[in-house]
């Protein structure tokens, strides 16, 4: 009977699976057999396809069904020079093997009904969450709305940058940032609208709580409340506009979102812009954009004026954003097609931003502007099947996520002269913080 019972299971999952998958007309993503349309998918050879799939996203023929299934397997070391000091192999997760990242992705589409959604797990931190989730339309190849957890439409999409790491904007919540609304996209002859607007940021996740606060549990950097400094975002409006290029695009960015405190109900407000520009010539790419933000009587649970903001993400403690800056950010990549054994390509880039920030602090009498974040980041992208490695040396200055200590002023004031402790009239402001390097490997397996 047990023999039975297994035999009608696994050919009942037999039989449903063309089913799931048939339609009268074949994939035009993958087009091959039913099985096919499930697991095989082509990731690219470039963040941009790697990182962030979609494939629902970028179905253009109404007239077709099917459904995707995949994941990824990450695995990452680290070898750091941090404030001066090499930290010896194997000590507090530095310079040793680790579990990264593994995620699930779900990609559906049937007569225009789109679904997409990836969750992601972070085994080193005790951390999961929705990177995304939602369900769309395509009125026709020119006309998509997605409503649900999506990306917001802001400057250079998918991403500002090629190198596993981000740049600067991810940093404070302005590249690849998610949130819960709608995203509606409107195609007209060279010109790609988007009209979006968010409720509330996306759900937190799960953490270790020894790590951050609870609501820090997020893919995405938002200011997220902290004892003392209960804000919000809400109420989120975007719009972007890109002049399509025979082999890029040009475009403006505008938005905007309420800054809300549970504590006094006080509603600030933030503004952002960008303009980028980002073509490809042959195997090169350039990706660049100028950003500028500002939040706006942003203030804590004492109803005083903010200089920084709190932000977090991946269950970390939250720190410091300067609540007015500018950013320029630039990066370039060449693609080396090889034949080496497995490997089929291999992407070399660098990525670089600037920071400037516009607040300042007054210490002993005298005033002291914050001091600027610079982060560099070159690198290669290893391609080879189904396996995908990234090799990058990422430095910084006054960059929260290279440094021996997490966080921090590093994106608001700056670190002091004494790089571990707040700043204080007895720790001003440093003249000369120390540029930190991170060598970082991380292997993936993409299926």
């Amino acid at each position: 009977m047990r023999r039975l019972s297994l035999y009608l299971f696994f050919n009942t999952i037999l039989f449903a699976i063309p089913i799931l998958t048939y339609g009268s007309h074949m994939d035009s993503l993958n087009r091959g057999s039913p099985l096919q349309q499930i697991f095989e998918k082509d990731y690219g050879t470039s963040k941009a396809t790697l990182e962030f799939v979609n494939f629902a996203a970028q179905e253009t023929n109404k007239d077709t069904t099917w459904l995707k299934i995949g994941g990824a397997i990450r695995l990452n070391t680290i070898y750091t020079h941090f404030e001066g000091q090499t930290f010896p192999l194997g000590t507090e997760l530095r310079n040793d093997w680790t579990w990264d990242t593994w995620r699930i992705n779900v990609d559906s589409y049937s007569d225009g009904l789109q679904l997409s959604f990836e969750y992601r797990f972070y085994p080193t931190f005790n951390t999961h969450f929705i990177k995304y989730g939602w369900i769309g339309y395509r009125f026709n190849p020119s006309t998509n709305l997605q409503f649900g957890i999506t990306q917001v439409p802001f400057g250079l999409l998918t991403y500002a940058s090629h190198s596993w790491w981000f740049t600067t904007p991810y940093y404070v919540g302005l590249e690849d940032d998610h949130q819960i609304g709608f995203n509606f996209t409107k195609e007209l002859e060279n010109w790609r609208l988007n009209l979006a607007y968010f409720l509330l940021s996306e759900p937190r996740g799960t953490n270790e709580l020894s790590f951050g606060v609870p609501a820090s549990a997020r893919y995405s950097y938002d200011v997220v409340p902290v004892p003392g400094n209960t804000n919000i975002e809400r109420r989120q409006l975007n719009l972007r506009a890109a002049r399509l290029l025979a082999n890029g695009e040009l475009g403006l960015s505008f938005q905007t979102h309420e800054v809300y405190n549970q504590e006094t109900t006080h509603t600030g407000r933030q503004f952002a812009g960008a303009i980028h520009y980002e073509n490809n010539w042959g195997k090169w790419n350039l990706k660049s954009q100028i950003i500028y933000y500002n939040f706006q009587d942003v203030r804590d649970d004492r109803d005083e004026v903010l200089s920084f903001v709190q932000m977090g993400a991946y269950g970390f403690g939250t720190y410091d954003v300067a609540a007015e800056a500018a950013m320029y950010t630039i990066g370039v990549s060449r693609d080396i097609p090889v034949s080496w054994g497995p490997i089929r390509n291999i992407q070399l880039y660098t990525d670089y931003t600037y920071m400037q920030k516009f607040n300042e602090i007054e210490l002993n009498g005298t005033t002291q502007g914050f001091a600027p974040t610079h982060m560099l980041v070159p690198g290669a992208l290893v391609s080879a099947g189904k396996i995908f490695c990234y090799f990058d040396i990422a430095q910084g200055m006054n960059q929260p996520w290279i440094s021996d200590i997490f966080g921090g002023n590093a994106l608001g004031t700056g670190r002091g002269v004494d790089y571990e402790e707040p700043i204080s009239p007895t720790n001003p402001i440093s003249n000369k913080p120390a540029w930190n390097t991170r060598l970082n490997i991380n292997l993936g397996y993409y299926f």
